[in-house]
């Protein structure tokens, strides 16, 4: 799937979590429901621009969800977005986060040995290990943020 498929579709998710054409209209207000639906349909070239893709996002967000448009800019750019936790919480938290990294690698572990198994490596099958392997760097990057918050970054 291409760059723009990827980016089509992560649109498309944010427009659901809007609850479909009518809500994330009303979400971004400044567009017609046209627009949204060029946005939603996968064979026409329009996307929202930033301000309205952070609009529709912010809606994940405020529903405690992923927020898809930024998550998919993100990867197409190699990277991961992450909801950073709070810096003031306890070991009870870096405790928690170091389980749920412990999770996430276990699950690549799972993904990738259920990929072999038949002795092929397809591409939905590394697609799907990339996947496993982001929401790994997620987590360690949400530790991180526990263990070293923003304020002590850079100091030896």
């Amino acid at each position: 799937m291409s760059a723009f498929g990827r980016l089509k579709r992560a649109t498309r998710a944010a427009i659901a979590l809007c609850g479909g054409i009518d809500g994330a209209r009303a979400t971004v207000d400044r567009v017609g429901q046209a627009q949204v639906g060029r946005w939603n349909n996968l064979n026409h070239a329009d996307l929202p621009m930033v301000h309205d893709a952070l609009a529709l996002d912010e809606i994940a967000i405020a529903e405690g969800r992923v927020p898809p448009i930024l998550t998919a800019l993100a990867a197409e750019l190699g990277h991961v977005a992450i909801r950073l936790p709070d810096p003031d919480m306890g070991a009870d938290a870096v405790t928690g986060a170091m389980i749920a990294v412990t999770c996430e690698v276990g699950d690549i572990a799972a993904r990738l040995r259920d990929a072999l198994s038949d002795g092929t490596f397809e591409r939905m099958e590394r697609n799907d290990v990339a996947r496993e392997i982001d929401d790994a760097q997620a987590a360690l990057a949400r530790m991180k943020a526990l263990v070293l918050p923003p304020q002590d970054k850079g100091r030896e």
